[in-house]
């Protein structure tokens, strides 16, 4: 399958493997194990949604690398919580060198509900709020990879609820 539909199976597949990786019930504790141990998990959850491909970690670059003999089909960035502007560059980079056809940053974000995904894709990027539990996704920005390089360091800045102050008084 080629195109945009190709793409879209991909970014479905990729989905549902992250599903499977935050269903495993030791995923908050081993963010803290290391990025070797976190990558590997991911890539092992990953591998049944790519049929046909192959899995690994810490290939070409990457923090994930999904492959089969045609080449790279998606590469993977990951960072626990926000991805620094560095990491972003990276995917870029990758992206624009390796030319899968997806390419993603994610932002893990333990103890949330949702995950963040950076989507790379013919010449943009998306910035997508996905369910952890539901799969079901917001988009929140579309920028231009050029954009996404330059300007207010290319990080989207989200509202976070606040939560509210009490006082010693209110006790």
């Amino acid at each position: 399958m080629k195109g945009h539909g190709r793409i879209l199976d991909l970014f479905d597949s990729f989905r549902c493997g992250m599903q499977s990786y935050f269903m495993l019930p030791e995923v908050p504790h081993h963010l803290k194990a290391g990025r070797g141990c976190t990558s590997g998990r991911i890539a092992r959850s990953l591998a049944p949604f790519f049929p046909g491909c192959s899995t690994d970690s810490d290939a070409l670059g990457a923090d994930i690398l999904v492959w089969n003999e045609e080449g790279a089909q998606l590469a993977l960035f990951w960072s626990s919580s926000y991805c620094s502007k560095e990491k972003r560059l990276r995917a870029i980079a990758f992206h624009e060198k390796e030319a899968p056809p997806l390419t993603l940053a994610v932002s893990l974000f333990p103890g949330k509900d949702h995950f963040l995904v950076y989507r790379i894709e013919k010449g943009y990027i998306d910035y997508l709020h996905i369910d952890k539990s539901t799969l079901s996704e917001d988009i929140l920005r579309r920028c231009t990879i050029d954009e996404g390089k330059i300007g207010d360091d290319g990080q989207l800045r989200l509202s976070l609820r606040r939560r509210k102050a009490t006082s010693a008084r209110g006790r």
